[in-house]
């Protein structure tokens, strides 16, 4: 019984002389949202996702910090355990300090890296050197391979004819960028030996990670003397703000879902008034009220079901030809001169669920306004 319901209910909207149109424009609309949600929410979460590998990439994803400076003996437990877990991670000492060239002075980030251990993507092709400056920093500066810098430290100091800041002289070996604005304008990368003679000791103050892992469970695995933050925790302004920026883009999608919905209480309304004949004709000839009202709302979801999956459906392969197919099409300005795609499991639910239960939601209002104000017995009997 339920195919013939839903093959009359199909042909009516799609063939009959005085088919609702609103209603076949509120289908389309179903569609083009489930499609511009999946489209934009991939290729907003791919832009995302490359900013944060990026940084991650030089920064590591992880960080153990030390709650005291702390020599090679006291290392060997903290590394026994990242070594069972087979990560990868550099040992640095990471201070701030002055940096000066000639009469320019800028204050810096400086990373003293363990050479002779596992290094980031980006210097290991690098491994020995003396020096590594961004390319945006060397401009700021103005200095350029191989000349020589000049790190100046405020809290080291030498009692020699009073306080002295410590400095130490370095020479630039190669510049590099990591297209991360916040790090190429203000961070350096030298050799460990050398921060350890400008702080005269031989000490390590932190661990980088860089290898992907169940960082919670690696937290409770730690000692009590270190400080364990992720890359999200160390920078949690930037992660509230991507997260904003994909809600804003979910709720403005899901307002649009909201006005195609109304458009398809609206065409429901006045679908149901235009077929309250051919439902009375049904009932006359043995179908039951609640079969009737069954296959109308079985049909109403069905229709709403396929018109989203197919949206769903075309964005994953106009997706796929965008990412294959598609030109450069930023600015040369920009790091990402082609879109990246990310497909999550969480962007097709999103994109699946937002429009179905809204829709779903004005299918059952409107279901229930035609029951309330239309009596099939009364409509029968008017015609009598």
């Amino acid at each position: 019984m339920f195919t013939t319901y839903l093959k009359y209910f199909f042909l009516y909207i799609i063939t009959a002389k005085n088919r609702q149109r609103l209603l076949i424009l509120a289908v389309v609309g179903l569609f083009i949202s489930a499609f511009a949600l999946i489209v934009l929410q991939s290729t907003m979460g791919g832009l995302q996702n490359k900013l944060m590998e990026r940084s991650k990439s030089v920064i590591g994803r992880a960080t153990i910090v030390f709650k005291t400076n702390m020599a090679d003996p006291r290392l060997a437990e903290l590394e026994t355990i990242l070594k069972r877990e087979q990560l990868f991670y550099t040992r640095e000492y990471e201070m701030e300090v002055l940096l000066r060239y000639q009469t320019y002075i800028t204050h810096v980030t400086v990373h003293g890296i363990d050479q002779n251990s596992f290094l980031p993507p980006f210097l290991v092709k690098e491994r020995h050197f003396e020096a590594m400056i961004p390319m945006e920093l060397a401009y700021k500066v103005g200095v350029a391979p191989p000349e020589v810098l000049q790190l100046i430290s405020p809290s080291h100091v030498d009692n020699l004819l009073g306080e002295i800041p410590r400095s130490q002289s370095i020479k630039i070996d190669k510049t590099f960028s990591s297209d991360v604005p916040e790090i190429d304008s203000s961070q350096l990368w030298v050799r460990l030996p050398l921060i350890q003679n400008l702080i005269q000791a031989r000490n390590l103050n932190r661990i980088r990670i860089y290898s992907k892992t169940d960082f919670a469970l690696l937290a409770k695995k730690l000692p009590p003397w270190v400080i364990f933050k992720t890359w999200e925790d160390e920078n949690r302004t930037l992660v509230w703000a991507l997260n904003l920026e994909s809600s804003v883009m979910v709720f403005l999608f899901a307002a649009m879902s909201l006005l195609v919905s109304l458009c398809i209480s609206s065409g429901l309304l006045i679908f149901f008034n235009k077929i309250k004949t051919d439902l009375s004709s049904f009932w006359i000839l043995g179908a039951s009220l609640e079969k009737i009202n069954q296959s109308t709302k079985y049909f109403l979801h069905l229709m709403s079901l396929v018109s989203i999956l197919s949206g769903v459906f075309g964005g994953l392969i106009f997706l796929w030809f965008f990412d294959h197919y598609a030109p450069e099409i930023m600015p040369d300005v920009f790091v990402d001169r082609k879109i990246p795609i990310l497909i999550t499991g969480k962007g097709l639910a999103v994109s699946f669920f937002v429009p179905y239960l809204i829709s779903s939601l004005f299918i059952t209002f409107a279901l229930s306004q035609f029951r309330r104000e239309h009596n099939l017995l009364d409509h029968v009997r008017s015609i009598s």
